[in-house]
């Protein structure tokens, strides 16, 4: 299979490379991540005529890699419309983050936001998060992402995008995987206050998801539970149940 892997931590990600080598013993892959860090850009891409997009190969790897100067989104965008157009990949696989990206977080995530992009190009993704950052945890999301890949039957169609999630238990307490419902369980966000060694103020975000609100059968509930939570998401975000009641009050008027 040929596999377009990305990231929105960046080029120098370690966890990049690790996820390289073991999909290419199984498969072709090429690597397309940004130059810098782009965590917590969500969609957000590099468009107008005065803002050009910039992109340099990376020598001496065991499979084509390239870091782009802007976002996961131009990442995938130009490694479909321009690096790989002659050849598209089967597959785009974003990540595996550091820190989760499940429920209300897959909004704000660029990891989530480089797989959408391949669906809107129709191509199938999988976007892949971890609540723990240990080499353990890494080698278990790894290990079961290589066994994934070996049943493509069972992989999204295309315009369809996995977001997948594994949970902060140890890799040996994890209890298996389930097909869950993105959660709308809202942080609980605040600002702190603080200063720079020059004196200047400045804000930083802190929140987070109340646990008791978690329901079942949702991505959030099922990490709490232990489980890998697989949450196959849409591009359409039409609210189907509003449109229909608009319409019905159009009707009757």
């Amino acid at each position: 299979m040929r596999i377009l892997l990305t990231n929105d931590d960046g080029i120098l990600s370690p966890v990049l490379y690790r996820v390289a080598d073991a999909l290419a013993t199984e498969h072709e892959v090429v690597v397309v991540a940004p130059s810098t860090d782009q965590s917590g850009k969500s969609h957000g891409f590099t468009h107008r005529p005065e803002k050009l997009l910039t992109y340099l190969e990376e020598k001496g790897m065991p499979y084509p890699a390239f870091q782009v100067g802007g976002t996961p989104c131009d990442c995938v965008k130009f490694a479909i419309s321009q690096l790989m157009q002659n050849n598209l990949p089967d597959l785009v696989v974003s990540g595996i983050n550091l820190g989760e990206n499940a429920g209300v977080s897959a909004v704000y995530s660029g990891t989530v936001a480089a797989a959408r992009e391949a669906a809107l190009w129709g191509i199938p993704a999988l976007a892949i998060s971890l609540m723990a950052e240990t080499d353990a945890h890494i080698d278990f999301a790894l290990e079961w992402l290589v066994e994934l890949l070996r049943k493509p039957e069972e992989l999204p169609p295309p315009h369809t995008l996995w977001n997948i999630n594994f949970p902060l238990c140890a890799p040996e307490e994890v209890v298996g995987s389930e097909f869950t419902a993105m959660s709308t369980v809202m942080f609980t966000d605040h600002y702190e206050e603080v200063r720079t060694e020059h004196g200047i103020k400045g804000y930083r975000l802190l929140g987070r998801k109340p646990k008791e609100k978690f329901v079942t059968g949702t991505d959030d509930y099922a990490l709490r539970q232990k489980r890998i939570a697989i949450t196959p998401l849409q591009i359409a975000q039409t609210n189907t149940a509003e449109l229909e009641r608009l319409r019905l009050e159009e009707v009757r008027s």
